[in-house]
């Protein structure tokens, strides 16, 4: 997405996007260890406007809730998260319920990723996604970083497939000039049987 390739992934988003309470836990516990928390009592992000009348005009029909937790202090260079969410939906959806893990690992020049996540409820009743995100990204001096990232999808909606993205980038920068560099393939763009698509990225910013 970040090359303007649209993937059309489902991805995990929580109640943080709309009107929440939000807490950052961090005193008494381990080093390193970070607690998110956040609460909507109205996760549809709606309002209703002066001397409006307010109704359940959407799929959410309650509150709802995320907790994330971090860890940067189990191993140098390590950085893990894992966290969920539950939102309450009407009757016929069912909750809206996601989770997502990973970490990131960094050793020399070098960094590597992974995360999944999945989404249960998220366009009908019994629907779900899966998806899997790998990255790699190597810095082979002060001036110069490539990496590669991959993602995969899968849903059990009937007529459509898995998702596959991909993109390699290199960054390269002197003086105040940046020059990036970015290849990009999708297959089954927005989970579409067949839509292929692949993108060439080259940007120029100078700072001054």
């Amino acid at each position: 997405d970040g090359t303007s390739l649209a993937v059309g992934l489902r991805t995990v988003s929580g109640v943080g996007g709309v009107t929440d309470l939000e807490w950052n836990v961090g005193m008494g516990l381990p080093d390193g260890m970070n607690v998110y928390a956040s609460f909507a009592p109205r996760p549809d992000g709606s309002k209703n406007a002066k001397k409006g009348v307010g109704g359940d005009t959407t799929s959410a029909a309650g509150n709802g809730w995320d907790i994330v937790l971090t860890h940067s202090g189990l191993l140098d260079g390590l950085n893990v998260f894992a966290g969920m969410s539950s939102v309450e939906q009407n009757a016929t959806l069912g909750d809206l319920d996601s989770e997502a893990y990973g970490f990131t690992y960094a050793i020399g020049g070098a960094t590597i990723g992974y995360q999944q996540s999945s989404i249960d409820n998220s366009v009908a009743a019994g629907k779900y996604y899966d998806t899997d995100a790998y990255a790699v990204s190597y810095s082979v001096n002060d001036d110069l970083t490539i990496s590669y990232g991959i993602t995969e999808s899968s849903t059990n909606l009937a007529s459509t497939s898995d998702v596959e993205a991909q993109s390699f980038q290199i960054s390269y920068s002197v003086g105040g000039a940046s020059i990036v560099f970015a290849e990009s393939d999708v297959d089954n763009q927005n989970y579409v049987t067949g839509t292929n698509r692949s993108g060439r990225t080259v940007a120029v910013t100078l700072a001054f």
